[in-house]
């Protein structure tokens, strides 16, 4: 005999779960926490120190276009280099004139810069130099020597930017200048200087650095590719040089960052390159100032884990008391229910859940009872339905043997007319009234229209000719019944209402691309655009099918989607063109339906 096991009580599941699902847990995510947080804080010093370099780098960028710029601006100034070509051939009489001149022509290039013009030196072509603001310190012939003067010299009409100088102007005891060259084409104005040496200094390339992030030990560095640091973002004269092992790692790529040890101090080391120039800027963060604030969280996560460990044992005590007594009063309430006792409801208690699960329960309840008693009204009014259904039948069967006793009595008084009229309605009413599905053949659709239509030319006494041009496919197509006949009624009671003219209806039904085009059309009076826009929304509940061309519209989009339809114009030379568009079924839906059920 098996032994019969009995499951554990709620209460003794919620203690266990508050030791082993709840402490553990908090103690682990507090561990992963810390861990995510330190790696997160790195990450995002990195990002917003990698976002500040590329706003620099840009800076530094622009700074150092802004100095082509200035050089390619003299150095393609037709007025600048005949005045100095001037300077130098001139007179002793003429040349101070010549020389105040440029002077006050280079003034003017000079306002733009800010203060940061340091010198413009015009190299002759046949020796000789003149300086414009402050002379080099360098003699002429050691500047035409220099291996960047050259370069330029090749290069004509090109700035040669030179970037960092030392040194180069007279007076300087060690300041970093920014230099750019520019050799003008002397072929095509008649001047005679041959090279344009001008001379920055590098306070504005400084100034873009004074932004340090951090304000912590280590700043912003620009480095040529040499290592030679050119701006910091501290203004100092003794600026050094990059070490060779950070100078290694910047080059390998063109940004980036990675960590660093230097004399025992970690630091996160962040560069990009300044394509212009070459150059490296360079940020460096000591590690820690960046754990700083990682330490004194971590001690508050300690803290904090242990008060909330300590809170949550307090409070699932009570929850486990305030939970498992409303749940043993639900089980007790569903046990009724079962026993059939639908009546059954829940005093709602305890916390907001258990009050909106007692809630819930009494809701359903509710429904149930209301569902039960739709049903049973569905039923009554369900066999109301049948025998009204049972009862209509008797109108239509006597309407019929009605006009069939009045087709008879044609024959016997030999009255075609009324005999081949009365054949027409009986078989159209009879189509009519048949209730069997929504679905007919079109050529069985065709054939009810033709008697339709010969019962309208006899009442307008044959003023109304019809063409018929049918593709043979099409009469094997399923379409929804009475579909035509409220067009056609439209044409005729409408569209050629004037008795003195002959009415031509033309009908078209051919499948193009598995779609039924059918198109009538007609050459009555016609309609404005506006009345043909007002058509599809008005609802005609006096026509023989108590079906106007709106609700045609609306029977083909809700039974076969919107995609299909109908669509009036107006007709050439007169009249009104319909054309319908309906998927092309070679098959009853509803027949399927009703083998699917007998199956």
């Amino acid at each position: 005999m098996r032994t019969r096991v009995y499951p554990w009580k709620l209460s003794t599941v919620l203690k266990f779960v508050l030791i082993f699902m709840i402490s553990v847990p908090i103690i682990l995510i507090s561990g992963t926490i810390l861990k995510v947080y330190k790696h997160d804080l790195i990450s995002q010093t990195t990002d917003r120190t990698m976002q500040t370099l590329r706003a620099v780098t840009y800076s530094e960028e622009q700074e150092i276009n802004k100095t082509i710029n200035f050089t390619a601006l003299i150095g393609m100034d037709r007025d600048v280099l005949n005045k100095a070509t001037l300077v130098e051939k001139g007179d002793n009489g003429s040349r101070f004139d010549y020389k105040n001149e440029l002077v006050k022509m280079l003034d003017n290039y000079g306002a733009s810069t800010s203060g940061h013009l340091q010198s413009i030196t015009f190299f002759y072509k046949n020796q000789g130099a003149f300086s414009y603001l402050k002379d080099l310190k360098n003699n002429e012939q050691s500047v035409r020597d220099a291996a960047w003067y050259k370069s330029a010299l090749s290069d004509k009409d090109r700035v040669h930017f030179i970037g960092q100088q030392q040194a180069v102007l007279y007076g300087d005891t060690g300041e970093i200048r920014i230099a750019a060259a520019i050799s003008p084409s002397y072929m095509q104005m008649m001047h005679n200087i041959e090279m344009i040496y001008v001379v920055f200094s590098n306070d504005a390339f400084e100034k873009i650095l004074w932004q340090d992030i951090y304000r912590g030990a280590f700043s912003f560095r620009i480095a040529d590719q040499d290592g030679q640091v050119i701006a910091t973002s501290y203004n100092v004269n003794n600026i050094g040089r990059v070490g060779p092992q950070l100078l290694h790692k910047i080059s390998l790529s063109k940004e980036g960052h990675f960590d660093h040890t230097s004399s025992g101090n970690q630091s996160l080391v962040a560069y990009s390159t300044v394509e212009n120039a070459g150059w490296k800027v360079i940020y460096q963060i000591p590690y820690d100032q960046l754990t700083t604030k990682y330490d004194q969280i971590s001690r508050y996560v300690v803290w904090g884990t242990l008060a909330v460990m300590i809170m949550i044992s307090a409070i699932s005590l009570l929850l486990i008391h305030g939970v498992t007594r409303p749940l043993q009063l639900l089980v007790v309430k569903m046990s009724r229910v079962m026993d059939g006792k639908l009546n059954t409801k829940i005093e709602a208690s305890g916390f907001a859940e258990t009050v909106i699960l007692g809630r819930t329960f009494n809701h359903m309840m509710e429904q149930i009872l209301l569902l039960i008693k739709q049903k049973e009204d569905q039923e009554r009014e369900k066999r109301v339905a049948e025998f009204a259904a049972l009862q209509s039948q008797i109108n239509p069967h006597f309407l019929i043997n009605t006009l069939n006793s009045i087709k008879l009595m044609a024959v016997i008084s030999k009255v075609d007319n009324i005999r081949n009229m009365t054949q027409a309605l009986m078989r159209l009413v009879s189509s009519s009234f048949n209730r069997g599905g929504s679905e007919t053949l079109l050529g069985e659709e065709i054939e009810n229209l033709k008697h339709y239509l010969y019962i309208m030319q006899t009442r307008y006494g044959n003023a109304l000719e019809v063409e018929w041009k049918v593709q043979e496919e099409a009469n094997s197509l399923y379409i929804l019944k009475l579909l035509l006949q409220p067009i056609l009624e439209n044409c005729i009671l409408h569209g050629l209402s004037d008795p003195s003219r002959i009415g031509q209806i033309e009908i078209e039904i051919e499948i193009l691309e598995g779609v039924l085009r059918i198109q009538i059309s007609d050459n009555g009076i016609g309609m404005t655009a506006e009345r043909l826009e007002q058509i599809l929304s008005e609802d005609r509940s006096g026509a023989f099918s108590g079906m106007g061309v709106a609700n045609v519209h609306r029977r083909i989009q809700l039974h076969y989607g919107s995609e299909y339809g109908v669509k009036l114009e107006p007709n050439q030379p007169s009249g009104i063109k319909v054309m319908l568009a309906i998927p092309a079924i070679y098959h009853s839906f509803e027949s399927a339906q009703e083998q699917k059920l007998d199956s």
